[in-house]
This record gives C-alpha cells, sequence and structure tokens, in this order.
C-alpha cells in the first residue's frame, strides 16, 4: 500500500498514461485533502488547473468527485466549470466501498476500472481494498491550517496515526 507505486505527491504525477497503464477508466478523486484544505468551496487553483488540462485530455465524463461534503457551493462550482464530472456522495462515508460500487455501476463497468485518490489511509485507500478498485495515496495532504487550525490539526494527526499504525502492522 505505501510503496512508492501507489503514492503520489502532486496531482501532476497522474497523467493518462498512467491512467492508461493502471487500466482506469474512471478517476475518482477525494475532495478534501486531495483537490483543497477541508472546507474548501473550491478546488486551489493549482488542482483546478491539473483539473482542467486532465479533463481536456481523457474527457469529463472519465472523472468523478467522490465526497461526504457536497456542499451547495462545491455543486455549484463544478456545474459551472466541469459540468461533465460526475459528483457523488456514498450512502455511507469511506471506508464503506459504497461510493466506488455506485460509481462503477453508474458507469456501467467493473471496479478494478476505477480509480481513486485520497489522503486517507485507513478511509480512502480501505475503500479501494474493500472495492478491489485501484488507489493512490496523496500526500502530503493539502492543508489550510490559517483558516481551519483545529479540524486541520485533527486530521493531520489521524494521518499521521494511520500512517504510524501501517509501518507497526
Amino acid at each position: 500500500m505505501c510503496s512508492a507505486d501507489y503514492q503520489i505527491h502532486a496531482l501532476e504525477e497522474v497523467t493518462p498514461q498512467k491512467l492508461e497503464e493502471a487500466n482506469v477508466a474512471i478517476l475518482v478523486l477525494d475532495f478534501d485533502g486531495v483537490l483543497a484544505g477541508h472546507d474548501a468551496k473550491e478546488p486551489t487553483e493549482d488542482a483546478a488547473r491539473w483539473l482542467r488540462s486532465l479533463s481536456h485530455s481523457i474527457g469529463e465524463q472519465r472523472i468523478a468527485i467522490l465526497t461526504n461534503k457536497p456542499k451547495p457551493e462545491r455543486v455549484r462550482y463544478f456545474a459551472e466549470h466541469f459540468p461533465s464530472i460526475l459528483l457523488v456522495q456514498g450512502t455511507k462515508k469511506k471506508p464503506y466501498p459504497d461510493g466506488l460500487q455506485a460509481i462503477a455501476a453508474y458507469k456501467g463497468l467493473p471496479p478494478h476500472r476505477l480509480g481513486l485518490i485520497d489522503d486517507r489511509l485507513l478511509t480512502g485507500m480501505l475503500a479501494t481494498c474493500l472495492s478491489y478498485t485501484h488507489g493512490w495515496y496523496f500526500y502530503p495532504a493539502r492543508t489550510h491550517f490559517w483558516r481551519h487550525p483545529i479540524k486541520e490539526s485533527f486530521f493531520a494527526f489521524l494521518r499521521w496515526f494511520e500512517r504510524a499504525m501501517v509501518r507497526i502492522f
């Protein structure tokens, strides 16, 4: 799980070629921690630039956002800037695989044709194991400590704890 093959440190590492090599038809992105810090209304500028470039290369219909927080501002942002990107909220939060399974069913694909980019090992990456999808661990996560110091500190601790537990076991 934590080998270099399954980690990315920048979204730009995920290219159409990487998706093709992994046999990934649909790229699924977590929002918080991957596209922006927690509770952001829209992706960071560099994440939006990468998303725009990737969308032009592979098509928006091959990208989905799996979020626990489909806030109205986020929904509006994607409807305006990326109208064909599928925005999905699972019925249960990750690590339950229902969100990934719903995307696979909606797209008419077997789960192994999906790839998820997530910043959490015991939620997103565990969901990829449970749903038999491909996963890339995004580290370090995007944060905005000045805007949400308590929330970002909490999630930073969780990420640290997850990595420590993976090393121990």
